[in-house]
């Protein structure tokens, strides 16, 4: 089944992901204004003969910066952990169109289905999402420090992943702009995922049925592009996995 991704936003500055497939129009994230939104996605309204679902990874401004006016527009069911939809109450989202849902569950929705997966960060109840598209599988996995066993059983049948390549982990420790406290959290388990560690993670899922990657929510000052691309064509060249690096604050739109 052919679907289109559209990366709205990637990055410490804002992360929204948008998943065009069959029946079904799918937010991941709402880290990006509604201008830029609909910039991306190239319509001012959506089918309305369409659903339209938002799935929330946690309640950090980078993504859910722009979720009221999301809502607004396009009025999707939002569903995200039981946790992370308290908090998005408390920010003014409508409690009647949030859902609470549970890790490990797989939900069946018209045209796919879904699991959520638990993820180590400094939220309240931080998920990751596997969508199931007949059987091609496209996982969303960001925001954490450490590859827990669960997050890699839970995306270890992707044929499709975007998981997080944060930082160089020299850039960060030579950094002077960060305080060592700051670097500390980054570096730790609930914090957010190396370029190395990425890169292991893809060496592992090569040797299962991964065969599409996005490297993204990249630090703006904590990483180096340059560097990124070298890793995606070592991905490419060593794993045969097609690997794209999204770039911050610069849309674009995949056919996967």
């Amino acid at each position: 089944m052919e679907m289109n991704f559209t990366v709205i936003a990637s990055g410490s500055s804002g992360n929204c992901y948008f998943i065009e497939s069959n029946g079904h129009y799918i937010f991941v994230d709402a880290g990006a204004t509604l201008t830029s939104i609909k910039k991306a996605i190239g319509k001012n309204n959506l089918d309305s003969g369409k659903s339209v679902s938002l799935f929330i990874t946690h309640e950090h401004t980078d993504h859910i910066s722009g979720i009221l006016p999301l809502v607004s527009c396009f009025n999707p069911k939002v569903y995200t952990s039981k946790e992370t939809a308290r908090a998005l109450i408390a920010k003014g989202v409508d409690s009647n169109i949030v859902y609470g849902i549970d890790a490990n569950i797989t939900y069946d929705f018209t045209d796919f289905a879904l699991m959520p997966f638990d993820t180590i960060h400094d939220a309240v109840q931080p998920f990751g999402f596997r969508f199931d598209f007949g059987g091609n599988i496209f996982s969303i996995a960001t925001d954490f420090g450490i590859i827990t066993d669960e997050i890699f059983k839970a995306i270890e049948e992707s044929n499709i992943l975007l998981v997080e390549s944060n930082y160089e982990e020299e850039l960060l420790k030579k950094n002077k702009k960060y305080p060592d406290y700051l670097k500390r959290r980054i570096l730790s388990k609930e914090g957010h995922l190396s370029n190395k560690d990425a890169f292991y993670l893809l060496a592992e899922l090569s040797k299962r049925k991964l065969q599409r990657c996005f490297l993204g929510h990249v630090s703006e000052n904590n990483n180096d592009y340059d560097i990124l691309e070298k890793y995606a064509d070592a991905a490419d060249n060593m794993f045969n996995v097609q690997t794209s690096v999204l770039r911050q604050k610069k849309s674009k739109l995949f056919n996967i």
